[in-house]
C-alpha cells in the first residue's frame, strides 16, 4: 500500500512538472492570417466573431465596435459641417449603416507572406468602394434636382444631399479589381479580460485599422 502511494505521488509530481514546464515554454499562437482576418472582419465588416474566437474578451470587442461607430459618425458630422451642413445623429447613423453595408459586401483574401517565431508578414487583398465618388455623385444629383423639384430653401437642398449620400452607399458596387496592402505583426501576449492570449498582433492597432479603411475605400 505504501509502495502504491509512493508511486502515485511520484506520478502526480511528474505530471505537475510536465504541466509547469509546458506553461513556462513559448505558447503557440494561431497563424498570423487568423489575426489579420479577425481585424478585417472587425474593422471593415463590423463583425466580432473572428476576434472573440481568438480569445479576445467579447466585452472589449463590443467596446471597440462602439468606439469605431462613434468616431465614424463624428467624422461624418465634421465633414458635412466643413461644407456648411449640419448632419443630425440620425442622418449620420443612416449613412454609417449604408457605408457598413457596402463594405461588408467586399471580397477579400488574407495570406501569410512570412511567419517566424516572433514576427509575421501578412498580405490583405481586397475589393474596395470609391468612397469619394459617392459624395461627388450625391452633390451632382442634388444640383440637378433643384430646379425640376422647385427646391427653393437651403434646408431642403441639404436634406436631399444627405439622402443622396446614403442612397449612394446603398447602391455602391464593389470594384472589379483588388488593392493589396502588406502588414507586419509581432507575436505578443495580449491581456484581455481575465485571460492572456498569445497572438500575432500589430504594434499599433489604430494605425492598422486606418490602413485597412484606406484600403477598402480606395484611398
Amino acid at each position: 500500500m505504501k509502495k502504491n502511494t509512493k508511486l502515485m505521488t511520484l506520478v502526480i509530481a511528474a505530471l505537475l512538472a510536465a504541466t509547469l514546464l509546458t506553461g513556462c515554454g513559448t505558447k503557440k499562437a494561431p497563424d498570423a492570417d487568423k489575426s489579420m482576418d479577425a481585424f478585417y472582419q472587425l474593422i471593415v465588416c463590423h463583425k466580432a466573431d473572428a476576434m472573440t474566437d481568438l480569445g479576445i474578451d467579447s466585452a472589449e470587442v463590443s467596446d471597440t465596435l462602439n468606439v469605431y461607430k462613434e468616431s465614424t459618425i463624428s467624422s461624418l458630422k465634421d465633414s458635412f459641417k466643413s461644407a456648411g451642413i449640419t448632419l443630425t445623429t440620425k442622418d449620420a447613423e443612416n449613412i454609417y449603416d449604408a457605408l457598413s453595408q457596402a463594405l461588408s459586401s467586399l471580397d477579400y483574401e488574407v495570406s501569410v507572406k512570412k511567419q517566424e517565431k516572433k514576427e509575421a508578414v501578412v498580405t490583405v487583398k481586397s475589393q474596395y468602394i470609391d468612397y469619394l465618388s459617392v459624395f461627388k455623385d450625391a452633390k451632382k444629383k442634388t444640383v440637378d434636382a433643384l430646379k425640376p423639384q422647385h427646391i427653393e430653401t437651403k434646408e431642403d437642398a441639404q436634406k436631399l444631399l444627405i439622402k443622396n449620400v446614403a442612397k449612394g452607399f446603398k447602391s455602391m458596387k464593389p470594384s472589379s479589381d483588388m488593392k493589396t496592402k502588406t502588414f507586419t505583426l509581432t507575436k505578443q501576449n495580449i491581456k484581455s479580460g481575465e485571460d492572456t492570449v498569445t497572438l500575432y498582433f500589430p504594434k499599433d492597432s489604430k494605425q492598422l485599422g486606418s490602413d485597412l479603411i484606406n484600403l477598402v475605400t480606395g484611398r
